[in-house]
Parts: structure tokens; C-alpha cells; sequence
């Protein structure tokens, strides 16, 4: 019996020991692999919809193979970088059993044949650095994937930046950037740190300080169009003490959208004192473009539909509408046309005045503008350049204030039916022959005089054939005196 069971359990060992020698095992090689510089998305096992991209390298396992997703940390001791373009030798192991989710391989980095930076970037500092009015020294420590130096530093020339290099390894390399900035006692000022790196790229990191405090009266000199944003900075309760604003230097798009801000800044919630503004254009005006920023470091950079149209030499459409607390503009002598809606619905608006290279006043360009009460004509003085103004479009100056005078210069050649819809007590008109007036009609409906009638004063000579005109004939006219006839207007 004994002898049965010793016979029993060695052939059941026997057995066993076979069936273990058919079971499958796992086994590993040596691989090449390459890593691309770029990444790439791939979905998780289960996400059948493709719903939750995840970013994930790109291998591939010969030079002219094609590439494949991997996520990151697939490959044991391997630290990605982006931007860098890896040969790698890797041991890769195929599991016997692998999960039903899982992948049927695992990886070892064994070692890096090679590398190289095909695009450098950073970790741990901005494009923009912000900093307060009251200056600052701080250190900012960053990492990069290739060696790198401060090459021009542009700009407004403030206060001192040095690099550090806390590390190299090739591939990652630690830096600290030392910033010692004084306090500002001007407008927001920015300068530009220009890094480049060992494969030739460069990087820009702008330096904004914020400005000093702002007070009643200030004025602006714009470095380059597109400029006001910074020099405004971000903070709106410190911008909204300014009553009175002047802008030196061609402005753009994002001015305008800046300059808005000004002009909407006053925190007025409907008590208090009613704030208003000023706002002298004189030495500015505006350029080409709907897009402006400083410089590709993105500051004040502005989207381009929260833009207005901007135009060469003319005041951009609707660049003012509906600002209730403008008091006051002056525009600049060079301006060619005052767009459509460029004004319209500013009711606390008083004064303007119509440059002399002007020839066009475009439809609603000061439309509802119902405080209105003083459009001044410099060039009425012979000092000035003739006047060039052709055109006043469909209600450019209708439901306006009342006014004393008005002028129609001697270069105006079309009125538009609803033009000139307001209450005037002296109505100028300089041209010899009568200007177009589009559809005629009462005069005391397209231009709605005094009760007592408007009085229309012409050229010496001239009287006759405005009598002539069905619409001029409307009005009470008279003759101007033929020496120093400019005298009579206001």
C-alpha cells in the first residue's frame, strides 16, 4: 500500500511539472524607440464616445514608422520633455497574461542614445509680469528644456533684471529671474526680456508695471499706436479719477476700446455730483488697423470683435456712442471724416469742433447729442487751411441742443434730407451757389428754427439765388457784408 502512494505522488509530481513547463511566460527585448518632440491626444479604454481626450506622447520603433500615441509615464525612468526629440534604447516586456484593459507590453528605459531641442519652452514664468506701482524685488524661478540667455531688453529702460542658472542637464535646465524694480511716479510703463535658447528660439516676457496714481487732468503721450492700455494699467478705480484727458500721438483700435474705459470709469450709480469729461484730441488721431497691442507678449492685447472699426485720419464709427458723461472733444486738424454714430447719443456732449481737412460728416455722426450747443469752425478765421467738408449725412446733427449759430462752409456741395434737424438761431451758409439739398421741404421741419424764424445768412451777392431755391427760399435771408464778413459769427 505504501509503495502504491509513493508511485501515486511521484507520477501526480510528474504531471504537474509538466503542465507547468506549457504554460506561457513573460519575456523582454531590446528596443529602439523614438519619441516625437510634439504631442499628440489619445482616449482612455472605455471612453467609446471620445469624450475625454487626453494628451500623450508620439513613438514610434523604426525611422520611417509611423507614429503612435503612448501615454506619459508608460516607459519606467523616462521623463518627457516637450519640445524634445528623444532616441531611446528600451527594454520592452511582453506579459503573458495581460489585463483586459490593459496593454499587452511594459517598458524600461535602459538609456538615451540621443536627443535634441527641436522647440524650447518654459515652466514657471509668464509672458506678462505684473508689477505694482510701488515697485519690487522678487526672484522668479522657472525650468526650460534647453539652455537659454537674456539677448535685448527693449521697451521703457526701468530698474534691473539679471538671469540666474541654478541647474543644466541638457534637457532641463533651472534659471531664476532676479527683478529689482523701483517705484513708478509716471503712466504704466513695459519693457521687453528677450530669452533665447540653445536651438535658436527666442522668447519675449514683458515687464508692466502699473502706473501712479492719476489725478483730475491727465495727459497721455502714446509711445506707438495701441499703447494706452498699458500705460493706463488694469486698476479701473485708479483711472476713474480722471475728469479731463488729453491724447498726444496716433491712436488705434485698442486705444479707442481703452480710452472708453476712461470715459466709463467714474462709478456714477445716479447721486452725487454728475461726472463729466473733457477730452482733447489735438495733437492725435487715429491709424489703420483693428488690432493693437504693444508688443507679442500679449499685453493689452484686446480681441478683435470688442473693437471698433478704425480708419486712416477718421474719427472710427461709433468709437463714442452712447458715453453720457463726455463733455467736450477736440478733435485734431488732420481729421478726414467723422464717421457714422461716431458721437451719437453723447447727451452731456457741449462743444465740439469740425476740423478743416474734414469732408464728411457721416449719418448720426452727432446725432442726439441733446446738449450740444457749441459746433465750433476754427478755419472761419482765415488762420486755418480752407475748409474741405462736402457731405453731412442722414441726421449727423439732428435732435441736437439748441444753438446760437451754425456754418455751412463754402466747400459744401450735399445736405442730406434730415441733416441739420435742430433748433438754430443764426444759420450760415457760405457758398456761393446753394448746396444740394436732398429732398425739399418746410424748412422749419428739417431745420426747426425759432418760433420767430431762423435767420439764413449768405455771401454778399448771393441772396437771389437762394431765393431761387425751393428749400433755402424757406428761410429768412441775408446778405453778409462783403469785407470782414466773418465777424458776424460767433
Amino acid at each position: 500500500m505504501n509503495k502504491l502512494l509513493i508511485l501515486f505522488s511521484i507520477a501526480t509530481c510528474l504531471l504537474i511539472s509538466a503542465c507547468n513547463d506549457d504554460e506561457p511566460k513573460d519575456t523582454s527585448e531590446l528596443i529602439h524607440m523614438w519619441v516625437s518632440a510634439q504631442t499628440t491626444e489619445t482616449f482612455i479604454w472605455g471612453d467609446d464616445n471620445h469624450e475625454n481626450p487626453i494628451e500623450c506622447m508620439q513613438v514610434k520603433y523604426s525611422l520611417d514608422g509611423s507614429w503612435k500615441p503612448m501615454m506619459f509615464g508608460t516607459i519606467e525612468y523616462f521623463q518627457y520633455e516637450k519640445g524634445v526629440e528623444y532616441e531611446l534604447s528600451v527594454v520592452r516586456n511582453a506579459i503573458s497574461n495581460p489585463p483586459a484593459d490593459g496593454s499587452a507590453y511594459t517598458y524600461r528605459l535602459e538609456r538615451i542614445i540621443n536627443h535634441r531641442v527641436v522647440t524650447a519652452n518654459t515652466n514657471g514664468i509668464d509672458s506678462c509680469i505684473e508689477i505694482p506701482s510701488e515697485g519690487k524685488d522678487f526672484d522668479i524661478d522657472f525650468t526650460t528644456n534647453a539652455p537659454c540667455e537674456i539677448v535685448r531688453v527693449t521697451g521703457d529702460l526701468f530698474g534691473e533684471s539679471e538671469l540666474l542658472q541654478l541647474y543644466d542637464s541638457g534637457y532641463n535646465c533651472g534659471y531664476s529671474l532676479r527683478l529689482k524694480i523701483p517705484k513708478n511716479t509716471g503712466m504704466g510703463r513695459v519693457k521687453l526680456l528677450t530669452l533665447r535658447f540653445s536651438n535658436g528660439d527666442e522668447k519675449e516676457i514683458g515687464i508692466w508695471q502699473m502706473p501712479r496714481t492719476f489725478s483730475v487732468s491727465e495727459t497721455f503721450v502714446l509711445p506707438s499706436a495701441g499703447s494706452l492700455g498699458y500705460m493706463m494699467g488694469n486698476d479701473v478705480t485708479n483711472y476713474g479719477k480722471i475728469r479731463d484727458v488729453e491724447i498726444i500721438g496716433a491712436m488705434n483700435a485698442n486705444d479707442s476700446y481703452y480710452l472708453k474705459r476712461i470715459l466709463e470709469s467714474h462709478n456714477y450709480q445716479g447721486y452725487g455730483e454728475k461726472p463729466v469729461y473733457t477730452l482733447n484730441l489735438t495733437h492725435s488721431g487715429f491709424v489703420t488697423g483693428d488690432k493693437g497691442k504693444y508688443s507679442s507678449c500679449g499685453i493689452c492685447d484686446v480681441k478683435n470683435e470688442d473693437l471698433p472699426s478704425v480708419y486712416t485720419n477718421e474719427v472710427p464709427s461709433g468709437v463714442f456712442t452712447s458715453n453720457k458723461y463726455l463733455l467736450k472733444v477736440t478733435l485734431p486738424e488732420d481729421i478726414k471724416a467723422i464717421n457714422a454714430s461716431a458721437f451719437s447719443h453723447c447727451v452731456s456732449l457741449g462743444k465740439i469742433n469740425i476740423p478743416s481737412s474734414c469732408t464728411e460728416i457721416d449719418s448720426q455722426a452727432f446725432g442726439s447729442c441733446t446738449s450740444l450747443t457749441n459746433v465750433n469752425f476754427p478755419y472761419i478765421s482765415q488762420e486755418i487751411d480752407l475748409p474741405h467738408l462736402q457731405t453731412v449725412g442722414e441726421g449727423a446733427f439732428s435732435n441736437i441742443g439748441r444753438l446760437e449759430s451754425f456754418v455751412l462752409p463754402e466747400s459744401l456741395r450735399l445736405v442730406a434730407t434730415t441733416a441739420l434737424s435742430f433748433y438754430v438761431d443764426r444759420l450760415f451758409c457760405l457758398t456761393e451757389e446753394p448746396p444740394v439739398w436732398e429732398v425739399p421741404g418746410n424748412a422749419g421741419y428739417v431745420i426747426g428754427p425759432k418760433p420767430d424764424g431762423c435767420t439764413l445768412f449768405v455771401p454778399f451777392g448771393c441772396s437771389e439765388a437762394y431765393k431761387a431755391s425751393e428749400k433755402w427760399s424757406q428761410f429768412e435771408i441775408e446778405e453778409m457784408p462783403e469785407d470782414k464778413w466773418w465777424e458776424m459769427i460767433p
